[in-house]
């Protein structure tokens, strides 16, 4: 399953010319430790597990608004 996620956060907006004129920062891996992310609760589960992989399956990006948007699979 894919889950993603986007939001607002005003708080992480930038300065597009800042960076290159590009309005999207395609973030770092372990970027995800560092920023808020809402938590996703499925109310009628009946049994949930995560699979276990050696690496992360994530993705971040950030926008020049401050929407985040957010891919963990």
């Amino acid at each position: 399953m894919y889950l993603r996620q986007r939001w607002l956060d005003s708080r992480l907006s930038f300065d597009k010319a800042a960076n290159h004129n590009s309005s999207m920062l395609k973030m770092e891996q372990q970027a995800w430790r560092r920023i808020w992310i809402p938590e996703v609760v499925f109310r009628n589960e009946k049994q949930a597990t995560f699979h276990d992989i050696t690496t992360d399956n994530r993705m971040m990006r950030l926008y020049s608004t401050g929407i985040v948007w957010y891919v963990s699979k």
